[in-house]
């Protein structure tokens, strides 16, 4: 009778350590799909739960499954740019899951008062300063990409004190449900009224400062890289032209192209530079332009190249250029440039930022050189109807929300849109389609505590929580 029982429960078990490993697959999996962004307050919820207090045998073998199956299915998009990338991503974000899984179970056998509700947070966060240093960092652990509207504490806390935040009500969450503790439901309960304040303030605060009109050109340029190094000069040259010389009818102060817009050097190319001197001078506009900069030497067959945006002012004069300081790791024939400049304009002044850029936290360099404004220059043509096309757009509302500064990002299929310093996105285009983007945004020179001391605040946390969290164990110990 009891070896039936036993059976019975070991039965139960199993189909209770699926179902939850089942809805942290779903959950993880929806969080990254527009209009499901607040799931990311519950997606440890089912982990926390299935890892709490468990023989650590268990653990190992639950979250090496789990932590597999969730980065697998949630990174699928990443083979769109190759299989190696794909598989790199999923050993780091799968040994992410996984050393956090295995940390928080072996903490929380020795951490068993109130304070065994900071050990996920804590952990997320040690974790993601540890694999900044991995070949394509931590940002795809900062969820605060999916709530980037929490001004104005992401001011001082920026976003990985935003993830803090998050994955904190999670852990809040995950211990209700497990023990139905009173105090911590009303931490819970302070925490949510907190966050939904910030929430509520970022969607209805009115930006002010200088207004500058800015127009953003989407050309929807689908074709091959080797199509559009054909045709630069040509149809999509023409396409971009005519575009500008559209949007100029509204008097734009800058005009912006996307990132890649010309296949091509134009600097070397005398003819070419010309042509796009002459629309700025047509325009009476400032105008940035995604281009590149060939080098003699090549990686495996490829020529080499730098990630450029000129700028041209209203008289048609290239006043600079910058180079991608951080291009996507796997593009390994792209050479990184070598300085973070902010331009100086009669419209104030700016910085820019290329494509994968977006996840780093060059944004905080350009404001403290004195940026007005930020500028985002991507093409995310291969992410094309994947969830990666949507999860790269994130991060410019975070950039924008940590800097509280306009952030203008176009691209060359989507996402194109206008980004308030409060991390709101005020307008976009649709993407997939050909378009203009006319908007007003206010300058400020506004420097955040964060873009001013970095992770000061959150460091001093850590340190707190170390120290506490170090103490209870040796008191269990003793």
């Amino acid at each position: 009778m009891n070896s039936i029982k036993t059976k019975k429960n070991i039965r139960n078990q199993f189909y209770i350590d699926m179902s939850l490993i089942f809805f942290y697959i779903v959950l993880f999996f929806l969080t990254s799909f527009y209009r499901f962004n607040f799931l990311i307050f519950f997606v440890n919820v089912p982990l926390i739960i299935l890892i709490y207090l468990k023989p650590l045998r268990r653990v190992i073998l639950i979250s090496l499954f789990s932590s597999a199956l969730a980065a697998s299915i949630s990174l699928n998009w990443v083979i769109k740019y190759s299989f190696s990338a794909y598989f790199v991503s999923v050993a780091i974000f799968s040994s992410f899951i996984f050393i956090f899984a295995i940390a928080f179970n072996l903490l929380s056998k020795r951490v068993t008062n109130y304070l065994k509700i900071f050990i996920a947070p804590f952990l997320h966060l040690v974790l993601m300063f540890i694999y900044d240093f991995s070949l394509i960092n931590s940002y795809w652990a900062d969820w605060s990409m999916f709530q980037p509207t929490m001004a104005p504490v992401i001011w001082f806390v920026g976003s990985y004190g935003v993830t803090f935040l998050i994955v904190l009500i999670q852990s809040i969450i995950a211990f209700f449900v497990i023990e139905k503790n009173r105090k911590v439901l009303m931490t819970g309960i302070i925490i949510i009224i907190f966050v939904s304040m910030n929430l509520i303030y970022s969607y209805n605060a009115k930006p002010q400062g200088q207004k500058i009109k800015v127009a953003l050109l989407q050309g929807n340029i689908n074709e091959s890289w080797n199509w559009r190094k054909v045709n630069s000069k040509g149809i999509i040259l023409d396409t971009y032209e005519n575009l500008s010389i559209e949007a100029s009818k509204n008097n734009p102060g800058i005009i912006l192209w996307p990132e890649y817009a010309l296949v091509e050097d134009v600097v070397s190319d005398d003819k070419l530079f010309q042509r796009v001197s002459n629309i700025a001078k047509k325009t009476k506009s400032y105008l940035v332009v995604g281009s590149l900069k060939w080098h003699p030497t090549f990686y495996k067959n490829e020529r080499e190249l730098n990630d450029v945006a000129l700028i041209f002012n209203p008289d048609g004069q290239l006043i600079g250029d910058y180079i991608a300081l951080k291009p996507l790791p796997f593009e390994k024939r792209v050479l990184p440039g070598n300085e973070a400049k902010v331009f100086n304009t009669t419209l104030g002044k700016f910085g820019i930022a290329l494509c994968y850029e977006e996840t780093q936290k060059i944004a905080k360099e350009f404001t403290l050189q004195g940026a007005n404004f930020l500028i985002s220059l991507a093409n995310n043509q291969k992410l094309k109807d994947t969830q990666g096309f949507y999860l790269a757009n994130l991060y410019s509302n975070l950039r924008a929300a940590e800097n509280g500064k306009y952030l203008i990002r176009v691209t060359n299929n989507g996402i194109t849109k206008v980004v308030n310093p409060y991390g709101k996105t005020e307008i976009q285009l649709k993407p997939y389609k050909k378009g203009i983007l006319i908007a007003d945004i206010y300058t400020n020179n506004k420097v955040t505590f964060y873009a001013n001391h970095g992770n000061l605040i959150v460091y001093g946390i850590l340190i707190i929580l170390s120290a506490l969290l170090f103490a209870r164990i040796l008191d269990f110990q003793k």
